[in-house]
């Protein structure tokens, strides 16, 4: 996922809210509401929710159909105050994923893998293997592996989402296979133009499943 332009309003005032809620909490004051929500600005929000596509950066659940979605801290504020207010910290999560990942952070380098997956920095293929339904950690990335089971991105009710995702995709592919040769450019068009965008859900299964059946010539080569 492309990290986006910051918000003028984030561009210019980031810095000196960033030193007016460190000289409070450097008193050992606590900082009003106010001060500390200053990110929830419209604007911030209305750049953070343009670059997600309104969906989870963690799950890829579309979320403002049913809710404002969450300003979620990579790096939690609570953690690292310092960030509370960097635009590339700042991203947008669903109600779930944002309360199982609470403030879970490591910042000891001998736990570094203990760290969860950055989704504007991190390549989720380089993590992740991508089976239908089933986002499962790689082997070979225990930071996959935590970030699978402290976010439950195989929590029931997410796979039962990319399930139907999956069996709608595997329908158009049947369609497309089944269907003389004349109609098949039209319904790969389909495919590819209306149901296989970035800004769908699950796009990153999505794709895999796609591409699998590109490999396996099932499909025809993009």
């Amino acid at each position: 996922m492309a990290k986006g332009p910051a918000p003028a309003i984030l561009a210019q005032n980031g810095a000196q809210w960033r030193a007016d809620l460190l000289a409070i909490l450097g008193r050992g004051d606590k900082p009003s509401e106010a001060i500390k929500g200053r990110y929830r600005h419209k604007d911030i929000k209305a750049a953070i929710i343009e670059e997600t596509h309104g969906k989870c950066a963690y799950c890829e659940s579309k979320v403002r159909h049913i809710t404002h979605g969450d300003i979620e801290h990579i790096v939690p504020k609570s953690k690292v105050p310092a960030k509370a207010y960097d635009w590339p910290n700042l991203t947008l999560a669903c109600d779930v994923c944002n309360e199982n990942k609470g403030d879970h952070y490591s910042n000891d380098p001998a736990l570094s893998q203990d760290n969860l997956i950055d989704p504007y920095v991190d390549d989720p293929h380089d993590h992740f293997l991508f089976m239908r339904e089933v986002v499962a950690a790689r082997p070979d990335s225990l930071r996959a592996k935590a970030t699978e089971v402290i976010i439950k991105l195989n929590r029931g009710e997410l796979m039962e989402r990319r399930r139907e995702r999956m069996q709608f995709l595997e329908g158009l592919v049947c369609a497309y296979v089944g269907a003389a040769d004349a109609f098949k450019p039209m319904l790969l068009k389909d495919l590819e133009e209306n149901h296989l965008k970035e800004s769908d859900e699950y796009y990153t299964t999505s794709k895999t499943y796609i591409d699998v059946m590109r490999e396996k010539g099932i499909l025809p080569v993009a």
